[in-house]
């Protein structure tokens, strides 16, 4: 599958835009977590591999060091090429909004309202791991309440 950086970065905001939107604003939506998964993850996971396979077949900037995933330098090396960045993105948006799956799986098996996990889904969006601690700090106090 060949689709331009452009078209693949465009396509996999969307995609997670949309999940992002069934866990904010569908709440009670019994497919809703069956079709972020299903759909939105998936299609993420599968934008992933094609923009993985388009940076692992592409030359790096020269003079940008040798890349890899051990040091710092590899790291910013592997960053120094746009379709590396761009799968890097996906990478990040398809785990993010796995996190606010759960968010979303694990507030509801505990009771918590909706409007207690709405702020975890904005910080899981924005920062990923941010919105995961929040929630866990909030479950917890959730459990201790009751």
């Amino acid at each position: 599958m060949t689709l331009s950086q452009p078209r693949l970065f465009q396509l996999a905001s969307l995609t997670a835009g949309a999940g992002w939107l069934i866990l904010m604003a569908l709440p009670m939506w019994a497919s809703g977590p069956l079709f972020v998964l299903g759909v939105a993850i998936v299609l993420l996971c599968v934008l992933y591999a094609v923009s993985l396979q388009q940076a692992l077949t592409s030359r790096a900037e020269p003079g940008s060091g040798k890349p890899g995933f051990f040091t710092l330098k590899g790291v910013l090396a592997l960053f120094r090429n746009p379709k590396a960045v761009l799968a890097a993105w996906v990478h990040i948006l398809a785990f993010d909004l796995l996190a606010g799956l759960y968010i979303h799986q694990q507030g509801v098996a505990q009771g918590m309202g909706h409007v207690w996990l709405l702020p975890c889904y904005v910080l899981a969006m924005l920062f990923g791991p941010l919105g995961l601690l929040l929630f866990l700090g909030l479950s917890q106090l959730h459990a201790g309440i009751q």
